[in-house]
């Protein structure tokens, strides 16, 4: 293998064929600064007030528009007092339909509709109470 490697190099020799230049490198940063061309170099134009001040409006109207909904929302939603909710609640589950719906599918049993009416009538004088 050394024997063939030896023959080639004697053919082809160990000259590159790539010469530089004489001098080539001391011109080379000259010669490439007076090819690019000039380039103005200007400031940055300031932003507008609008342009500052657009993402803090665009927020503001954003809770602005969620506020307007929830209320739109729960307009729909009247605001009971403790006696109304106490005489709604008593009525539900005075109704045998109801009751029995509760202790059906909800696992309550009749122990636990008693003292949740119990409890609803101390809420309800707790509410009178100046």
């Amino acid at each position: 293998m050394k024997n063939e490697d030896s023959k080639i190099l004697e053919k082809l020799g160990k000259d590159p064929g790539f010469k530089v230049p004489e001098n080539f490198f001391e011109d080379f940063n000259s010669k490439l600064m007076d090819s690019l061309p000039e380039v103005k170099i200007t400031e940055e134009e300031k932003p507008t007030l609008w342009v500052r001040v657009r993402p803090l409006i665009y927020m503001a109207a954003m809770f602005a528009g969620v506020w307007l909904m929830m209320n739109i929302f729960s307009l729909g939603k009247s605001s009971a007092t403790g006696e109304q909710r106490a005489a709604n609640i008593s009525a539900g589950v005075s109704v045998e339909k109801n009751a029995d719906d509760l202790i059906d599918y909800g696992g309550i049993n009749d122990y636990d509709i008693m003292t949740y009416e119990d409890s609803v009538e101390m809420e309800v004088a707790d509410d009178k109470m100046p």
